[in-house]
């Protein structure tokens, strides 16, 4: 019998490499740090640990999770982003180093006293990435028609210790707002049905992704309302799909007649953000 138990035991390493056929063996190290709950150099460190029973089952569990479409971070429930560590779950979208070209953006025109404002801020990455690098002083606005996705928000502000520098506001879109704005940035969902059938989102929340038919119907709605949030001179910057270039050029003109339109390249030279000047 105790033979038999003997047998059963294996190491860390050992029952990593019995799934490299599965997934990379950097993702499979990822994917037992949570399911031990430890961080990943605790797993580079105890390569021979002797597994549990119970810690088998919660790697597998886990890998089964992450083998149906779950993302590393959701079940991780956490993604860095621009330098910093984020909490995130199902029901905020996961963030992208794309969209850490937003925050690059907006830094370049802080100033002292402005108000900005995220619109659609999910887990809070652009408005507290930006907020814990600005080194001016500044008012910051936060809107979600999601519920559960600022309360992520709220988490992550008080993580970063950036409690009372943020107004967190349930609405749709710009909704109910009184101030104008120096700084607008928006990752609002921009997909189609077509691109929904991609299986690396299968499991993030469909209401952060899909807009419309052309899949730009929030920012429609969003340029709609735009013009009496504006001070004189402001910045506006939107995360599109590439393809979206000349359709989001005209629905902005329409609206914003005078502006200046600029579009900007993610690191892999695709289109990502559209910066609208006065």
């Amino acid at each position: 019998m105790a033979s038999s138990q003997k047998s059963k035991i294996i190491s860390l390493r050992n029952l990593i490499l019995k799934y490299q056929d599965k997934l990379d063996i950097d993702e499979l190290d990822r994917l037992m740090a949570v399911a031990l709950h430890k961080n990943i150099a605790y797993i580079y460190k105890n390569p021979e640990k002797k597994l549990s029973r119970s810690n088998i089952l919660a790697f597998k569990k886990i890998l089964k999770k992450r083998l149906a479409g779950w993302s590393l971070a959701t079940l991780s429930g956490q993604k860095e982003f621009f330098g910093l560590n984020f909490l995130v779950n199902k029901y905020t979208l996961i963030p992208r180093p794309e969209s850490e070209l937003i925050v690059e953006e907006a830094l370049k025109s802080t100033a002292d006293g402005q108000n900005i404002l995220d619109i659609g801020t999910g887990s809070g990455v652009l408005i507290l990435s930006l907020a814990k690098h600005n080194t001016h002083l500044a008012n910051y606005t936060a809107t979600d028609i999601s519920g559960r996705a600022l309360k992520i928000a709220k988490s992550n502000s008080r993580k970063l210790k950036l409690k009372n520098k943020i107004k967190f506001i349930k609405t749709d879109l710009l909704a109910g707002l009184s101030s104008q704005f120096d700084i607008i940035m928006a990752n609002l969902p921009y997909l189609n049905p077509k691109q929904m059938k991609e299986p690396s989102i299968s499991k993030e929340p469909v209401s952060a992704l899909l807009s419309g038919a052309d899949g730009l119907d929030h920012y429609r709605k969003f340029l709609k309302q735009l013009p009496r949030y504006l001070n004189k001179k402001y910045i506006i910057l939107l995360e599109i799909d590439p393809s979206q270039k000349d359709q989001i050029k005209k629905e902005i003109s329409e609206n914003l007649p005078q502006a200046k339109i600029k579009f900007l390249k993610d690191l892999a030279q695709n289109i990502r953000v559209v910066k609208i000047t006065d």
